[in-house]
């Protein structure tokens, strides 16, 4: 009788083992499930989103949270062969989903719905480019996700203060950069004209349309770089208004942020932060500021570029990019 037992233990835990380690291979692939090459419209938390998977590697999200993918898929390529990028339209970006609320469009909501992709994707961890708005988005994800996220590049950022201390750094910055370059001292004037007439076009009918762009450019040169792609931007359609109400930053949204900002020297993500050395919305001296709260960081400021470096100074920065990937794989 005993043998019979022991006999019936040893199938008994076999079968076990053998169930156990059937689990552990399905979980083991799904995490490291390689995902197919193409484009998507599928249901993530609530709503529907519109993405597109291109490249190979560990995956990388990008996308922002009002002028979505297509500006970063024409111009991120070279990610592509060191991640599998996942661009993605950001709710009511696009071809995504409008949410029913405008509250809904607030940035708690955005980190979720990057959470959600993930965990769509079968993904473990996840890198984010975060660029402009969306860098925000990014140190929140890293925040408050820190066993999910492998990594950052941020670009177009800074510490930020207050919105009051934003619009007056803006205004002192542009100041200091008009004096320096008559092109941008012309670039402030057109936008003014703008402005003040109502009008796309001067006295003279010199088209001024492309000013506000140019604003956050370094020259004239790579603001030709730039238009282009903002232009695709808007034909692929920024975020939505519901019910004839766009969205905009609160300060009570700011303060949630600046609080969060008190907690980035906990976090010990590998970031990568590669700003335009002239980006009148972001400064060096804030950038450098931002760099020294996250304690795992690293700056670089990227010559003859503004708001953004990766296309108004692209051999230069991909090269910077390429360069920290090397040591941070090591």
């Amino acid at each position: 009788m005993w043998a019979i037992l022991q006999k019936h233990r040893m199938k008994l835990n076999i079968k076990i083992l053998h169930l156990i380690i059937v689990l552990f291979l399905s979980l083991n692939l799904a995490s490291c499930q390689k995902l197919t090459n193409g484009s998507y419209y599928e249901k993530i938390g609530d709503l529907k989103l519109n993405y597109t998977i291109r490249g190979k590697g560990p995956i990388m999200i990008v996308g922002h949270l009002s002028s979505g993918k297509i500006g970063y898929e024409l111009t991120l390529k070279p990610l592509e062969e060191y991640f599998t990028m996942v661009y993605y339209e950001p709710r009511g970006t696009g071809k995504s989903e409008v949410p029913k609320t405008i509250e809904e469009y607030n940035q708690t909501f955005i980190v979720e719905e990057i959470e959600n992709l993930r965990k769509k994707l079968n993904a473990n961890k996840i890198w984010i480019f975060g660029h402009s708005d969306q860098s925000s988005v990014a140190l929140e994800y890293a925040l408050r996700f820190p066993k999910q996220t492998s990594g950052l590049i941020l670009t177009g950022t800074g510490f930020i203060g207050t919105q009051q201390e934003t619009y007056d750094r803006r205004a002192k910055y542009e100041k200091e950069r008009a004096k320096e370059s008559p092109w941008f001292a012309q670039v402030l004037k057109d936008w003014d004209y703008m402005i003040e007439h109502k009008t796309s076009t001067d006295e003279n009918g010199k088209d001024l349309s492309d000013a506000p762009i140019k604003w956050w450019c370094y020259n004239e040169e790579s603001s030709q770089k730039v238009i282009p792609i903002v232009k695709e931007i808007t034909k692929a359609g920024r975020r939505k208004p519901i019910n004839n109400q766009f969205s905009f930053e609160t300060e009570n949204e700011r303060q949630k942020y600046l609080d969060y900002q008190k907690q980035f020297p906990t976090i010990e993500t590998k970031i990568l932060i590669v700003n335009g050395k002239y980006d009148t919305n972001n400064q060096p001296k804030y950038a450098e500021e931002l760099q020294r709260a996250l304690p795992n960081s690293k700056l670089v400021l990227i010559e003859k570029s503004g708001h953004f470096p990766w296309i108004e100074n692209s051999e230069k920065t991909f090269q910077e990019i390429e360069n920290w990937l090397q040591t941070v794989k090591k």
